[in-house]
């Protein structure tokens, strides 16, 4: 059974991603995986998070009370296990939506790649303007550089047949 891993973000430009693995894992016959990774970073000192869809469309204004980085894991876990487990019966696959924290997204990815026994990662590539790839990187490429496994980008805005 081929294991597929989606990594995501939680955002609008993702779905894509998760699309596209879902039509895969059917299609094989494997399992699909789906991770959110979240950095320590994205909690300020006050304990709020920035706006986005981080945790499903929560701003740090309308943020429930997050006291710590547990909290913000636990939510992102949640989460995580909601989307896959509407994946899961929108696709009609077996699924498994974790979220870890994580210093290193790269390292965070490949970890569970290798915990998870994963044959195939398969991420979304943002458009960044040239200045920002050059200046601050660009996470799919340092995946792409650093597998071990192979590795599908899906650009943004792609879609997904449903089959």
């Amino acid at each position: 059974m081929v294991r597929i891993l989606a990594a995501t973000d939680f955002s609008d430009e993702g779905k894509p991603v998760l699309d596209f693995t879902a039509n895969l894992v059917r299609q094989c016959g494997g399992k699909m995986y789906l991770l959110h990774a979240v950095e320590p970073c994205m909690i300020d000192a006050a304990g709020s998070i920035p706006s986005g869809d981080l945790l499903g469309g929560f701003s740090a204004v309308s943020m429930p009370d997050v006291s710590d980085c547990n909290t913000v894991l636990e939510m992102a876990d949640k989460r995580a296990k909601k989307m896959a487990e509407d994946i899961g019966r929108q696709w009609d696959i077996p699924i498994y939506g974790k979220a870890e924290e994580a210093d290193d997204i790269v390292e965070c990815v490949h970890d569970f790649c290798e915990r998870h026994h994963i044959d195939v990662l398969v991420i979304g590539n943002r458009h960044h303007s040239l200045l920002t790839s050059i200046l601050l990187g660009n996470t799919a490429e340092k995946l792409v550089r650093a597998a071990k496994i192979p590795v599908t980008v899906v650009p943004c805005g792609s879609k997904a047949k449903q089959v």
